[in-house]
């Protein structure tokens, strides 16, 4: 909201007829997005808290209401136009069993607009205004769908990761040779790369981090994106393609080695995807060996 007049939260307590304690209750619980922080003791709301609080008086005269069903009816109020400001006898207000899609929707929005964020600005730079800002949005709206921005980030991610698996189950679909399958998941990986480094960089990186991130789902999404190499690679083995290897370790090393040559072409020089996999078949079958096997090497020790 434009030109919003900021308060304390004594003066927010006074026109809307709450309680502070009440006030620190919808914010714990999510009902009221939290205020601007300007200090450890300094807090500011706005009107669209206001508003916010207005409507979950109104919906509570109705009778006593649990939280998750004062969530979605704010929550569809929010889709009527954005704002707390539709009437709530209006269709947006009776309809709440369609909230779930609506919400579903809104918030597969949301991390869309965030992706293009993200990896322009970088994680640590974006703030949720600019996402809001983007859409149109205000920040109590972004409350309802997502508890932070760390949260909308795992969407984002979770998003990333089934575009690429799309993208990659789309190129191999009439493709059966194994060594072409994994060259076009190589290539779709490293369209993608382009898109969305910064997010790709911060997946691996939040993996093994101590921020208190929510590492499960961060794994599984790693997990997800190396799932369908580990089942071309255990079919290259059992084919006789390729030599007996575990083939868990040989995707997220193939994952790895193209995410890393990937960043290499940000870098500078004149690489092209071909030429990188040229290099990357190369090296994987003969490693760092000379032409010839050092003495006592056979020449099945010179694999990957």
């Amino acid at each position: 909201m434009k030109n919003s007049v900021l308060m304390r939260i004594h003066e927010l307590e006074k026109k809307a007829g709450v309680p502070k304690t009440t006030i620190h209750f919808y914010v714990r619980n999510g009902l009221l997005h939290p205020p601007v922080k300007t200090g450890r003791t300094m807090a500011y709301y706005d009107e669209t808290h206001l508003l916010r609080l207005k409507a979950i008086q109104e919906l509570k005269s109705k009778g006593r209401l649990p939280i998750a069903f004062l969530k979605e009816s704010l929550a569809k109020l929010e889709l009527d136009g954005g704002r707390l400001e539709a009437p709530l006898d209006s269709p947006a207000a009776r309809e709440v069993a369609t909230t779930t899609r609506a919400k579903d929707r809104k918030r597969q929005e949301i991390a869309r607009a965030a992706i293009k964020i993200f990896s322009e600005k970088g994680y640590h730079q974006v703030k949720i205004r600019d996402i809001t800002a983007s859409l149109g949005i205000s920040t109590g709206t972004f409350y309802i769908y997502y508890e932070d921005k760390q949260a909308l980030f795992v969407d984002v991610v979770d998003t990333v990761i089934r575009k690429i698996l799309g993208d990659a189950a789309e190129a191999i679909r009439q493709e059966k040779d194994i060594l072409k399958r994994m060259v076009l998941r190589g290539r779709v990986f490293y369209d993608n790369y382009s898109k969305y480094s910064e997010i790709l960089s911060l997946l691996r990186a939040e993996m093994v981090g101590e921020d208190g991130w929510p590492r499960e789902k961060i794994k599984k999404a790693y997990h997800a994106l190396t799932q369908p190499v580990i089942r071309d690679i255990q079919k290259g083995i059992d084919s006789g393609v390729f030599r007996k290897i575990d083939p868990d370790l040989a995707a997220y090393a193939l994952t790895g080695l193209i995410q890393i040559m990937c960043l290499r072409t940000t870098i500078g020089g004149d690489y092209s995807f071909e030429k990188i996999m040229d290099f990357l078949s190369d090296f994987m079958m003969k490693g760092l060996w000379p032409n010839e096997p050092p003495p006592g090497k056979s020449p099945e020790t010179l694999s990957f």
